[in-house]
């Protein structure tokens, strides 16, 4: 499940007519790049949230992915929502009865980091960097005494209590999946909580008895892109890979 629904405006001019998702890192797009690596690793079918120019984003997926099982979802809202209105939206396309591994659209990884996530203990996984510093911008993790996630936040404080920075990849069990949309439909729909980050609702699973192991990535590169600076130190890191 890919979400790719924003607008990108710090990326800008670059985005102003292009999907940040669709800009190059080496010889490919930063879409294009993760969907690579995760159907190498046999991921097949995937469901897709777009927004702004989504029909760009859905040309280039189809043209370039012709073998793979794509669900196109349009979170026409794009301007006055945030992420977990576009994941609400994912979980009422119908996944089925299966796991889900999520990500955001505009992360850059090496391969190695599906593996270690895939391969990860616990039916809820959540990739956890633990190296390098973790700014004021960044989704901060704070774990339990048995290393579980407890709580995830960017208005935590930057001490001891986080543990890293979640990078936006997840892996959700079925009966997770099932719990996690209904907690999105209750806070977006009936709550209004439109403009919140999907973090808050791992953590009410959590609260209600979802445990989620991080699986810490290092010394694994994985960038989110989300600034030109962010931009160029991924075309440096991964130009050829």
């Amino acid at each position: 499940m890919l979400l790719a629904a924003g607008q990108a405006t710090r990326l800008r001019p670059l985005t102003d007519d292009c999907p940040k998702c669709l800009l190059t890192v080496g010889d490919e797009t930063i879409l294009a790049r993760a969907i690579r690596i995760l159907s190498s690793r046999g991921l097949k079918r995937f469901t897709v949230v777009d927004g702004f120019r989504g029909d760009l984003i859905r040309q280039a997926l189809t043209a370039t992915f012709g073998d793979l099982d794509f669900t196109f979802v349009r979170n026409e809202d794009f301007t006055t929502t945030n992420n977990a209105w576009s994941l609400m939206l994912a979980c009422e396309a119908g996944l089925g009865d299966e796991p889900v591994f999520l990500l955001d659209s505009d992360i850059v990884f090496e391969p190695e980091v599906i593996d270690r996530i895939l391969a990860g203990d616990g039916p809820n996984r959540l990739g956890l960097r633990t190296t390098g510093g973790v700014g004021e911008e960044e989704m901060k993790v704070r774990l339990d005494s048995a290393g579980r996630v407890a709580d995830l936040s960017k208005e935590m404080a930057l001490s001891a209590s986080a543990a890293g920075e979640s990078v936006g990849l997840e892996v959700f069990s079925a009966p997770t999946v099932k719990a996690l949309a209904g907690i999105l439909n209750r806070r977006m729909k009936v709550e209004n909580r439109i403009n919140e980050y999907y973090e808050a609702s791992f953590v009410e699973l959590i609260k209600t008895g979802h445990e989620i192991l991080p699986v810490d990535l290092a010394p694994l590169r994985c960038m989110e892109i989300d600034t030109l600076e962010d931009l160029t130190d991924a075309r440096r890191e991964f130009s050829g890979s």
